[in-house]
């Protein structure tokens, strides 16, 4: 049995400044938090936009095996600071479900990224590896970034002669996987 003097119940509960103090408390936190989790999510779109071509390359090679039939990818981009871009469009002519990327769509999708390209046609042969000729290019490499973030967060899509399509974060050289 608990005590009560003077006949009045004791209240539970914060006192205003106890609730202040913790508010400011949180506050500070979320300050703390705020520039790393925007650098997560740059960094989450700039990985998940070298995936979505990477996808889309892989989508291509499979078409061209299943349908025997070349497949045509087209792609640019520029990474500039002041409007990054990227767009990808894929020819397959047994195909009206060839995925497509335009500028407007990808800007919507992954906001404040772009990529460079090298090998802008890529051609996959029936048997899945890349030709060569016609304006097609051997291999190309796809470098995906966002203007001011660190070499640190920077996606390649790399694509061989044979045919092979990875994704991979940039290593110390430019242009290669860690």
């Amino acid at each position: 049995m608990s005590r009560n003097t003077g006949g009045v119940p004791q209240e539970r509960g914060l006192t205003l400044v106890e609730l202040v103090v913790t508010i400011a408390i949180a506050a500070i936190l979320m300050a703390i938090a705020m520039p790393s989790f925007s650098t997560f999510l740059v960094n989450s779109r700039v990985k998940n936009a070298a995936g979505r071509l990477q996808q889309d390359l892989q989508w291509a090679r499979a078409e061209a095996i299943k349908e025997n039939q070349s497949v045509t990818v087209n792609l640019s981009g520029s990474p500039s600071a002041a409007a990054p871009t990227c767009s990808w469009s894929v020819i397959a002519p047994a195909s009206s479900q060839a995925p497509q990327e335009n500028q407007i769509a990808f800007q919507r999708d992954y906001p404040q990224v772009g990529c460079a390209v090298s090998g802008a046609t890529l051609c996959f042969s029936p048997i899945g590896n890349l030709m060569g000729g016609g304006g097609c290019n051997l291999g190309g490499t796809y470098t995906y970034a966002a203007p001011g973030t660190p070499a640190t967060n920077t996606w390649l899509v790399i694509v061989s002669a044979g045919g092979r399509i990875i994704s991979c974060l940039q290593g110390s050289t430019a242009g290669q996987c860690q």
